[in-house]
């Protein structure tokens, strides 16, 4: 009797180790085609370097793989509690659901990727008699692939054991270094319109913005900032990017990024890191929905866009770049299974859930800001534009500059400081609340502007960046632009900016004295037309020095900057003629036709 029992005792852990190998192998599979569908289609994981989509790979065939194994014991602990090996082979059976449905998965997955790609036809536009063909097909192939795991022989041998073992443990340790990393809060604080002149930070007349002239004996700031655009909606595009405008095309409201441009920017990296990702602005003028931007928020303007990483995977995975991919995918294959077996219809588009009312004025956007931080469970990146300083009629709670006569006066100056005192405010109460709560040594705090004073691109804007432990502190006196935001961002980080951003890091080093910022202004909507549509001027500055191309009346003009601290010698600038070259070399190298500027008016 002992020697018949020997046999079905071996039997049965060849079966499991069988199921062992099945199910690792499998959920590797289901991993990889899903790995291999994002990186051959525009997406935020094609975008990526090669060795970071790689871990993500390997990242997320561990989890399933781990998910997946959780699956199988709990299957087979109804054979683990029976005695009689006759029984408990019969029970092993059950665990032969795991590598079918994985499979099953796969191969419905597989199939609405093709059928999409090719036919622009899949389970999402299915009505419900089609719905019925899919299910059963589903089922059938579910079977099919049930049987074969049953009868998989070659699972049994020692190759597949050291081939799912490897895949494992490669993926395990991937898993674990993820959670090495560690980041900061990033906030970048912007009020519509500031000029550099107005600010106590930059000029010590000024009254109007004390504790910004506090934050920046410890921060670093740049003395000669410029912006890419002077309108909103394009200046903060660009910031967002690192991309000039005659890049993007966005240059103001209404315009969109199109193809790569629209995967290709610095909250889709930082979500692909871990990163909670939330825009505050306001709905026209600054909304990542309105310019196309995608895979970059999970909430803009108070709308979520149901793209957030679940705690859980957050949880496990930390600051990992799989956690949206695998929820991705995860919602993928659950959405397509719900539909087709009419449980719950599958929707092309996202849903945007409104969270609550937009807010309508900066005290309630700082109170979002501050309640963000209060229930942060990951790190956090908070993109948010104030409007109290936008002209030309500016609000504001303290009158202290301005008078009872100035009420209704445009553009107004003295209405201008007191909007610039209650933005100086409303600075302080973030500090001191990260102070307060300990996290203003894991917070970087940003603080910028779309344009300067009636949204000139010529006078200097401020840029002001608070590192952790008032690390990098300093000035860059050198010429600055907004697209160097975001890749000095990624230094800091240590995260490697990829080559399509255009900025510098501004960490440890000047920027080069002479650089050339491109920069551009759209005018009146109403002389948007060819073969420059949007574009009014296009100027560029070189050191102290600005030139400016108006593109629809061929004028081309040039001035000094005021206030400008840091200045080259004469000699050393170019002329007139050669900076009016380089600008039509930008704006053709931007596809468009300067044929009509080749001559000077």
């Amino acid at each position: 009797m002992l020697n018949a029992r020997i046999p079905r005792k071996t039997h049965n852990s060849l079966n499991r180790c069988a199921l062992f190998n099945l199910t690792v192998i499998s959920a590797c599979l289901y991993a990889g085609m899903e790995w291999l569908f994002f990186m051959i289609r525009p997406s935020s994981l094609s975008i990526l370097a090669l060795l970071d989509s790689i871990k993500i790979l390997f990242v997320t065939a561990g989890t399933i793989s781990i998910m997946s194994i959780a699956l199988l014991v709990i299957l087979l602990l109804p054979a683990v509690a029976v005695r009689n090996s006759s029984w408990r082979s019969q029970l092993l059976i059950l665990g032969n659901i795991v590598p079918a449905l994985l499979l099953s998965i796969t191969a419905l997955i597989m199939l609405d990727n093709f059928t999409y790609t090719e036919f622009k036809f899949g389970i999402i536009s299915t009505e419900d008699p089609l719905r019925s063909m899919y299910a059963l097909g589903f089922l059938i192939f579910f079977w099919l692939m049930f049987i074969s795991s049953k009868r998989a022989i070659w699972a049994r041998q020692k190759f597949a054991f050291y081939l799912a073992l490897s895949l494992l443990v490669v993926s395990i340790a991937a898993i674990l270094a993820t959670r090495l990393a560690s980041y900061p809060n990033i906030i970048i604080l912007g009020s519509d319109g500031l000029s550099a002149r107005y600010l106590t930070a930059y000029d010590s007349n000024q009254k109007s913005t004390p504790f910004l002239a506090m934050l920046a004996q410890t921060s670093l700031v740049a003395e000669n900032a410029f912006p890419n655009a002077g309108s909103t909606t394009g200046s903060t595009t660009t910031v967002l990017t690192g991309k000039n405008t005659i890049g993007t095309n966005v240059y103001r409201y209404s315009d969109t990024l199109s193809g790569r441009d629209s995967l290709e920017h610095l909250p889709g990296i930082l979500r692909q890191h871990g990163y909670e990702t939330v825009e505050i602005g306001t709905p026209h003028y600054v909304d990542a929905r309105k310019i196309n931007l995608r895979e970059g928020f999970d909430v803009v303007n108070n709308q979520s866009m149901i793209e957030r990483s679940s705690d859980t995977f957050s949880a496990a995975l930390g600051n990992s770049l799989s956690t949206p991919f695998i929820q991705t995918i995860l919602e993928r294959a659950s959405e397509r299974l719900l539909h087709i077996f009419f449980i719950k219809n599958l929707q092309l588009l996202p849903v945007m859930v409104e969270t609550s009312a937009d807010p309508q004025s900066d005290e309630q956007r700082v109170d979002q800001i501050i309640d963000l931080l209060n229930h942060a469970d990951q790190p956090l990146f908070i993109f948010a534009h104030l409007m109290d300083t936008h002209g030309p009629n500016f609000s504001f709670e303290k009158q202290v500059f301005s008078s009872e006569a100035s009420v209704g006066k445009e553009w107004d100056e003295r209405r201008y400081q007191d909007a610039l005192l209650g933005f100086d405010g409303h600075v302080k109460r973030i500090y001191e609340h990260l102070a307060e709560t300990g996290q203003l040594d894991r917070t970087i705090l940003v603080i910028y502007t779309d344009h300067g004073f009636r949204y000139a691109i010529h006078e200097r804007i401020p840029l002001i960046i608070h590192f952790p432990e008032n690390a990098s502190s300093g000035t860059r006196k050198n010429n600055v632009q907004n697209i160097d935001i975001p890749t000095t961002l990624l230094d800091y980080l240590g995260i490697p900016a990829p080559g399509w951003m255009e900025g510098t890091s501004l960490l440890d080093s000047e920027a080069p004295a002479n650089r050339e910022i491109i920069s551009t202004t759209t005018g009146s909507p109403k002389e948007i037309a060819p073969p420059f549509h949007q574009i009014n001027i296009a100027q560029l500055i070189v050191c102290q020095k600005w030139y400016a191309l108006n593109v629809r009346r061929n004028i081309f003009d040039s001035g000094d900057i005021s206030g400008h601290t840091s200045k080259c010698d004469q000699n050393r600038l170019p002329s007139g003629e050669q900076v009016r070259q380089r600008i039509l070399e930008y704006l053709e190298k931007g596809g468009y036709d300067i044929s009509s500027l080749e001559e000077r008016q």
